[in-house]
């Protein structure tokens, strides 16, 4: 049995960019769409959220025992930037993996169009999506005296733009943390809107920034699709088990390849190693618990260090600042 979740055509109405010259016009709205199986095995939601004119911010969650096909129908021919943000899972017939995003400049949305997408019977598909009206993103990203870095030059000059743009990216630490935050917001109402804003643009800001200083995803790589499949869970069990990561040959067995494959393969995949990329995350972490004002040897204990010099150390290293000068000059 296949299921279906078709949802209303407001959502992917954008409010134009000239509502931005008059705000009491713009209301912001959510929009859910809960999954109806009637055998009561598989359950999840679309939830979009319209954030201000020109922005809004898809959450897809699921957990399918049987196939899932969404259907979608645009509702404004429009130029949307699209940033993705695969968290768990991937949809049938693409190529992004949990741990990787993509950019996307539609270029030809077509009004009329119904779009579907299929999601195969998996445990657990968590995805994020940012759209963002073209021209939005011209005057956010563009000032007079600015030039944008070079590697997205394509994107925002017009003149030289005659097919859609399309880029998989890894998405860091920095970026996981800032998912993370999203989907546990605290916050209703107003305060949870110009949350989901800041951090929205947070990650703009750092999607742009990884393009300029990395590589791009590679596709060519020799790893089999199993096999990244596994590497991309050995990344979600460093995460989930940060504060106690297991040893590398332990994580290794628990995806089921050897501590050789894994090794070379997280580092193709993510550009760095297992415990670089741990430490990240870590770090990551800890500058959130420090905004709290949490204490420096409860945070330093959170994240995994027995010892506080240790983690003193790991953390002037990594941003160039005590952590207890951090939390005073930028904790609330």
């Amino acid at each position: 049995m296949t299921l279906f979740l078709k949802e209303s055509t407001d959502c992917y109405r954008l409010v134009p960019i000239k509502s931005l010259d008059n705000q009491s016009h713009f209301h912001p709205k959510t929009y859910e769409f809960q999954l109806h199986d009637p055998k009561g095995i598989s359950y999840g939601k679309r939830l979009w959220f319209h954030l201000r004119p020109g922005i809004s911010l898809l959450i897809e969650d699921y957990k399918l025992q049987e196939n899932l096909v969404v259907e979608t129908s645009p509702s404004q021919a429009c130029t949307c930037l699209e940033l993705g943000f695969s968290l768990f899972g991937h949809a049938c017939g693409t190529n992004i993996y949990s741990g990787q995003n993509f950019i996307s400049l539609d270029l030809e949305t077509d009004a009329n169009q119904v779009n579907t997408k299929e999601w195969l019977a998996q445990e657990r598909i968590l995805k994020l999506d940012i759209h963002i009206e073209y021209s939005l993103f011209e005057n956010l990203v563009l000032s007079p005296n600015d030039k944008l870095l070079d590697n997205f030059q394509n994107i925002i000059d017009k003149t030289n733009i005659d097919v859609n743009y399309f880029q998989i990216g890894r998405t860091t630490p920095q970026m996981q943390s800032i998912l993370q935050q999203i989907l546990n917001c605290p916050y209703q109402g107003l305060t949870r809107q110009l949350y989901f804003e800041a951090k929205v643009l947070e990650l703009i800001a750092l999607r742009l920034e990884d393009l300029q200083d990395t590589k791009p995803f590679n596709s060519t790589t020799n790893l089999k699709p199993e096999q990244i499949d596994s590497i991309y869970q050995a990344r979600d069990i460093v995460i989930s088990s940060f504060s106690n990561p297991p040893s590398l040959l332990t994580l290794a067995r628990q995806v089921s390849l050897n501590d050789c494959t894994l090794k070379k393969g997280f580092q193709q995949v993510f550009g760095t190693t297992v415990f670089g990329y741990l430490h990240d995350y870590r770090m990551e972490r800890a500058k959130e618990l420090l905004l709290e004002a949490n204490a420096v040897s409860q945070v330093a204990r959170t994240v995994g260090y027995a010892s506080r010099s240790a983690f003193v150390r790991a953390f002037s290293k990594k941003f160039g600042s005590n952590p207890s000068v951090y939390s005073r000059k930028n904790s609330v």
